[in-house]
């Protein structure tokens, strides 16, 4: 649920180093989470934002390193900020204090950051390939991966509109709701079942 108790959002943003507008990638640092590709969006847009930084979140997986030469090559020191792994408690304010949520994956198996950032209220820019379309819905824009001035443009509408911001942050919010632990193991049940006929 989205956390509005503005002293527990400035607690979390002083434990991990956070500015106080911020548009956010949580997840493993690594290849599949496409997060040189947000980066170069963000790039494009940095001086349209109002002053919002992006931060990422997340402990490094394999290559990550790739990651941080797209950071040094683009000279982005002073606008991302690495906040490094979150502790469990402290992710709903994390989202919750987020303008937008960036999570162009190039593949998901089931997507729950985009998830967890609905239901906090925040509004998603995701994938429209793997799984992520049927998690997102209509409650979040979808974008190709591979595209960063796809990318960039969502996030820009999503900062400079309150109107579509509001609407977006509302939509995750009633779609995250459909999402209970009940509904998705019925889901991967059925899911299950599918694979399992289409295979005997």
């Amino acid at each position: 649920a989205p956390v509005s108790d503005h002293e527990q959002l400035a607690k979390v943003r002083t434990k991990y180093g956070l500015p106080k507008d911020y548009i956010l990638f949580l997840g493993t640092i690594e290849p599949r989470k496409n997060i040189p590709k947000i980066i170069t969006a963000y790039s494009k847009i940095a001086r349209d934002l109002n002053g919002s930084k992006l931060v990422i979140c997340g402990g490094y997986g394999w290559n990550a390193h790739k990651v941080y030469t797209t950071y040094n090559d683009l000279g982005l020191e002073d606008d991302v900020i690495f906040a490094g792994r979150v502790d469990e408690e402290d992710k709903a304010a994390i989202y919750s204090g987020a303008k937008v949520f960036v999570f162009p994956s190039i593949f998901e198996g089931f997507g729950l950051p985009p998830l967890e950032a609905m239901a906090c209220g925040t509004p998603v820019v995701t994938s429209n390939s793997s799984s992520l379309p049927e998690v997102v819905g209509d409650a979040g824009k979808l974008v190709d991966h591979q595209n960063d001035d796809e990318i960039a443009e969502a996030i820009l509408k999503l900062v400079k509109d309150d109107d579509m911001n509001a609407e977006f942050s509302a939509r995750g919010i009633k779609r995250a709701k459909k999402f209970t632990w009940k509904n998705a193991a019925d889901q991967f049940i059925e899911l299950y079942k599918q694979i399992v006929d289409s295979r005997s």
